[in-house]
């Protein structure tokens, strides 16, 4: 390996290493979210050691242990890849089952490609044609796959600008130009293809890495990432519940003012909420507001994060007065209140109260039973 042949790649990967550097720092330092903090830590490691195992002579020219530290985070690259778009983009995620799958990665990875070590250290051609080989390929383009998922799915329901604006250019990016570089990877895989095309790839992931720092210094890491609010508690059987409004802030603009006057009296005395498939387009029509800002009135003034959880409250709260008060069957409270089928209403209504609509319902009955003698 001649110094004046590889200089300027070396140059190329250090500058990367060294934006991604900058992005783990930034990730570790104290701040919203450290469970999403820590997905996305784990997830720029695994870049940066793809970055480095994708030069063979860098990779097999260091202690063997780190060898096989940068070979466990390259390998599984994919899977921290949908780890990280998953807490991004979930307001209730939690770093455990997640993680495990990653870690699964990791093994399948190091037993699909450690047995080629000895060949690659003596520079024979490697075929990666094992069983394993074609498994983990398989499951490198599932985890890919899975991440732009979870970054398309709920990008109609954020409400969080920042966080659109990463879903839409940096994730998006980072999701997109990793498949077409893995497609590229798979089908090159064991031929000699030089120096100048993994010198692209670098400097492709060098370029999102750029557009994401650039982000940060524009926005903040804390403001992208943000802090989760709670919404509004559902009131407990014991209680008596009624459907309260969302306590409304002062505002100081009276137009503003106004906006959250009509988007309350849409959703209390019109129950808008009842609509099934209500969108924010559909529910900024209704009340001849611009998009954008009744996505900004309902995350700054209301505080929600998400606009499925802006309508789970309102028909949690309904169905749980209902439910309390009424014989009708629960499928037909459920529809009524906007879901369009009796799964989603028991998840949000579970994930809510800590309990089946059922068993709400017979609480609810008990607590309020006359006391007898």
């Amino acid at each position: 390996m001649h110094y004046d042949a590889l200089h300027w790649e070396m140059f190329l990967r250090g500058a990367v290493a060294g934006l991604l550097l900058f992005h783990l720092v930034n990730l570790a330092l104290s701040g919203a979210r450290p469970a999403v903090r820590a997905a996305l830590g784990a997830f720029t490691l695994s870049v940066l050691g793809y970055l480095f195992c994708q030069q063979a002579d860098v990779l097999l020219s260091v202690p063997r242990p780190l060898t096989l530290v940068l070979l466990s985070l390259c390998v599984s690259a994919t899977a921290w890849m949908w780890v990280a778009a998953r807490a991004l983009f979930d307001d209730g995620f939690v770093f455990s089952a997640p993680v495990v799958v990653a870690l699964a990665m990791v093994a399948l990875g190091l037993a699909a490609n450690v047995p080629y070590l000895p060949d690659a250290q003596k520079h024979v051609p490697v075929a990666f044609d094992s069983v394993l080989s074609y498994a983990h390929a398989t499951a490198m383009l599932a985890f890919t796959v899975a991440a732009l998922w979870e970054i398309v799915r709920g990008w109609q329901g954020d409400l969080v600008e920042p966080r659109r604006a990463a879903r839409r250019w940096v994730a998006l990016g980072i999701g997109l130009y990793a498949a077409l570089a893995l497609v590229i990877e798979l089908a090159v895989r064991g031929q000699p293809i030089g120096r100048l095309l993994p010198a692209l790839h670098v400097a492709g992931i060098g370029c999102v890495t750029l557009a994401l720092a650039v982000l940060i210094a524009r926005r903040s890491l804390d403001e992208v990432l943000g802090i989760s609010a709670l919404p509004p508690p559902v009131a407990h059987p014991e209680q008596a519940p009624s459907v309260p409004a969302p306590t409304v802030p002062e505002i100081k603009s009276s137009r503003g003012a106004q906006a959250l006057e009509r988007l309350t009296r849409a959703m209390t005395e019109e129950r808008v909420y009842r609509r099934e498939g209500l969108t924010v387009a559909a529910l900024a029509q209704t009340l001849g507001f611009g998009e954008a800002a009744l996505r900004t009135l309902i995350n700054q003034q209301l505080g929600y994060r998400n606009f499925n959880d802006f309508l789970h409250h309102y028909r949690l709260q309904e169905a749980s007065v209902r439910l309390a008060n009424e014989d009708l069957p629960i499928l037909t409270i459920a529809l009524e209140c906007g879901y369009g089928s009796i799964g989603p209403f028991n998840r949000a209504f579970k994930h809510r109260m800590g309990m089946t609509p059922s068993e709400y319902r017979g609480a609810s009955r008990l607590a309020n039973a006359p006391a007898t003698t």
